[in-house]
């Protein structure tokens, strides 16, 4: 923690937690996280709520839970929530703030909330870390140096969810690219066929057109004129 590449550290309380909740009723895994200083816990993770961005406060009450968690659970804020902790026993939480947090199942307590909750004493069990370089690169290699340590059991990095985000966004880019050039393409063969269709029309008025006297080089030229008036009349 006290390395070059890393730009500031805290400690924290981590646990893993569950609820059988959802759409299917199953069970659903709960991130916890506990902080004893709460005044510069907005330093590592942002707690906001989505319309105004205003600020969630942690306070020793209950709990803040993210949006995604809210949504699954149907919990508001004043709302007590029940959550079973790793050793399998239920525990319930007053909702203090909902975050908005749109990847994950995440809840944010401070250390006199968990003592509360939990009826233990508060003890740190992981850090949060925050890196002088930011890029993915960079985290991804510091993080197969840490998890080397003797002390290390896991590591948690956010570039996963930034990932799992940035695919969920780019994806229906993509989709409109692929159906935007099968439109084109169907374009084009539309406005060929009608040309090609038009064209022979007119071939077979083109003798008729001779017959009364007609010179067929200005019915060729008449045939191109309005062939290509259609074709522009068409992509308008």
């Amino acid at each position: 923690m006290r390395g070059g590449a890393v730009s500031e550290s805290a400690p924290i309380y981590y646990e893993e937690m569950s609820k059988v909740a959802g759409k299917e009723n199953d069970k659903q895994s709960i991130t916890l996280i506990a902080t004893d200083d709460a005044y510069n816990f907005g330093d590592y993770i942002t707690l906001r709520s989505r319309t105004g961005h205003k600020p969630q406060v942690l306070t020793d009450r209950g709990a803040i839970i993210s949006e995604r968690m809210a949504g699954m659970m149907d919990a508001k804020v004043g709302d007590t929530i029940t959550v079973t902790d790793s050793s399998g026993t239920e525990r319930k939480v007053r909702v203090d703030g909902i975050t908005e947090m749109h990847i994950g199942h995440f809840m944010f307590m401070t250390s006199g909330g968990y003592k509360h909750v939990f009826g233990e004493k508060y003890q740190s069990n992981a850090y949060m870390v925050r890196l002088k370089n930011h890029e993915t690169s960079n985290v991804e290699s510091r993080s197969a140096k840490l998890i080397k340590l003797d002390g290390a059991k896991g590591i948690v990095q956010n570039t996963t969810s930034k990932k799992q985000v940035a695919t969920i966004v780019d994806l229906p880019d993509q989709i409109m690219e692929v159906l935007i050039l099968a439109a084109e393409l169907l374009a084009v063969v539309i406005l060929y066929n009608l040309t090609n269709l038009n064209v022979s029309e007119r071939i077979r008025e083109l003798p008729t057109i001779k017959v009364l006297g007609g010179l067929g080089v200005l019915v060729y030229r008449r045939l191109k004129t309005v062939d290509m008036l259609g074709a522009l009349k068409s992509v308008e």
